[in-house]
């Protein structure tokens, strides 16, 4: 039988990221499974792909010293077989130096030609001997924005926002390897049951920082071979994540709607909350995403939730008890879950998303029966997208009004507006914004 050649795999992983624009997390899981990769193979592959994704404006500053030609002259092979290589010496310490040498010119010998592999093998060795010659920027800005490896624009909005100190940490956050945080669901599991099973699998694990019915991994355990997972006794969601729903405070027999629903982890976290009695109806855009939302409900034994593919910018109903907007953004407080979305972000986006979420919140307005909640979040940082959409919208709305997530929430998440706010540097969560409108 063949051996798997982990670095040839994680090699494809990453040229279709750069040339096809594929997402990091699904094109791993993709040749995960087209491979049937061990759990240590798929560890390897993951670290290689995601580093080298996270850290590439880094890793092209490094290589702009040892290399002698434009790195975009290259074929993209060779380009992400050069970068593999820097981020195997650079960060992974487990890694002899000659290994990352030898195995990068055998890639590119196999990617390219001899000429090629001559190029790899002297770049290499080159960083080697002379990489504690390279210095940073000085600007503290440009220098932040490279060695942490971040779009400039993202490092400037974060500097003027939150300081250079915070700016650091949520640099340093969002780098490093996401939390396994799941909840678990009480429609099958106990929860004192759940816990107690945990402690006896001898797996490391924390309680939730600020939810009682999540928990935190800390031993390396590929979740889906993780046997409460697949029979639907936990769901993997960010503790940031449960708070809408704990906001919204959905109660049984009630009449929901879920907009933006997929893949699901919200609208399960409620009919959880609801025991499984009353209706949820979960609109979003996209077929596919609704069709993993599918699967995710079934999995967790969801029974009342209705999945509708429409545009929650013109979605139109009978009104509803409470309504959750999930709205799109531009994510940049999930940076650390997804790693090639850093790179795919413009700043632009944030004026045309928080349009966008406007709209869609306008839209839904309608649809809350009066002394309804209409609960509003995101997972980005942004102002614009956050309390700038909230203000524009009551100064629409004179029959909402804003009400003070302290009732619903741990304190400590709530700021002096009331509203739900969670930072990776203050937080240790991701990060994300929540606010409760009521129709009055």
């Amino acid at each position: 039988m063949r051996k798997t050649n982990s670095r040839e795999i994680a090699l494809k992983i990453l040229k279709e990221i750069e040339t096809e624009l594929s997402f990091a997390n699904e094109t791993i899981l993709r040749f995960s499974k087209r491979f049937s990769l061990s759990d240590l193979d798929r560890r390897f592959i993951t670290e290689i792909v995601v580093g080298t994704t996270k850290y590439r404006k880094r890793i092209d500053y490094l290589l702009g010293f040892v290399l002698k030609k434009d790195l975009l002259s290259l074929t993209p092979w060779i380009r992400n077989i050069l970068r593999m290589g820097i981020y195997q010496i650079d960060f992974m310490d487990r890694i002899p130096h000659p290994a990352a040498v030898d195995e990068s010119v055998k890639l590119a010998l196999k990617f390219g030609h001899k000429g090629t592999s001559s190029l790899v093998n002297a770049v290499l060795r080159n960083f080697i001997r002379d990489k504690n010659k390279i210095g940073y920027p000085k600007d503290k800005s440009e220098y932040l924005s490279v060695y942490y490896s971040f779009p400039q624009w993202m490092i400037n909005s974060w500097l003027s926002s939150f300081g250079e100190e915070d700016t650091v940490e949520l640099c340093r956050y969002f780098n490093r390897r996401p939390n396994i945080c799941f909840r678990v669901n009480s429609l099958k599991a106990d929860l004192g049951e759940f816990e107690k099973a945990l402690k006896n699998s001898k797996l490391k694990y924390q309680r939730g920082l600020y939810l009682e019915n999540f928990f935190y991994l800390k031993s390396q355990v590929e979740l889906e071979n993780f046997l409460p997972f697949q029979a639907g006794g936990i769901y993997l969601q960010d503790e940031s994540a449960g708070l809408p729903v704990l906001l919204l405070a959905p109660k049984p027999k009630e009449n929901i709607l879920d907009l933006c629903v997929a893949p699901g982890g919200k609208a399960g976290f409620m009919a959880e909350l609801m025991d499984n009695k009353g209706r949820i109806r979960g609109v979003d855009i996209s077929e596919k995403r609704l069709e993993t939302t599918r699967e995710n409900l079934n999995r967790l034994g969801i029974k009342i939730v209705e999945l509708i593919c429409a545009d929650a910018k013109e979605f139109s109903f009978s009104v509803f008890d409470r309504i959750l907007l999930d709205a799109p953004c531009t994510g940049l407080g999930v940076l650390g879950r997804n790693a090639d979305l850093r790179w795919r972000k413009k700043s632009e986006e944030v004026k045309r998303l928080a349009k966008l979420q406007l709209e869609i919140l306008l839209n839904t307005a309608d649809l809350v029966k009066r002394s309804g909640a209409l609960v509003y979040s995101t997972c980005t940082l942004t102002r614009e997208e956050n309390d700038g959409v909230v203000e524009k919208f009551l100064e629409k709305r004179d029959d909402f009004k804003k009400v003070s997530a302290k009732n619903f929430i741990d304190k400590k998440l709530v700021d002096e507006k009331g509203m739900v706010r969670t930072f990776p540097f203050e937080h240790k969560l991701d990060g994300s914004f929540t606010c409760r409108l009521e129709r009055i």
